[in-house]
């Protein structure tokens, strides 16, 4: 990555040698964002009740196509209301029937650079 540093609080609140959390930094910390917008239902936040998406009912719905359409829909939305740190490139979703959940696929670009990223993710009920 070019000139830019990015840091976030590791997740998992490891410490460092001096007892202070430990940072993750660059790809780490927006990798650990994109995880936390993912996996985090609406209203689950204590006093930041909009932050992440609304797909969790969405998930026990039918496995089909438009369920899946509703599904990137909104995690693109939050994505780009949330992390502002990147630019989406490209989002597949595949509903996987007889697994009963969603393969996943998001590729992005850090801001300032032309570094193409991945991240992988199923969602499931």
């Amino acid at each position: 990555m070019a000139d830019y540093y990015y840091s976030d609080y590791d997740e998992n609140f490891n410490r460092q040698s001096d007892g202070d959390v430990q940072q993750d930094k660059d790809l780490a910390a927006i990798y650990n964002s994109l995880q936390n917008i993912i996996l985090t239902t609406q209203g689950e936040r204590r006093m930041l009740p909009t932050f992440a998406s609304n797909i969790k009912g969405l998930l026990f719905e039918p496995i089909d196509e438009v369920s899946a359409r509703l599904i990137a829909e909104g995690l693109l939305d939050a994505i780009k209301v949330w992390e502002t740190r990147i630019e989406v490139t490209g989002f597949d979703i595949e509903p996987r029937y007889d697994e009963n959940l969603y393969r996943c696929s998001l590729k992005y670009t850090i801001q300032n650079s032309d570094e193409v990223e991945a991240l992988d993710f199923i969602l499931t009920r």
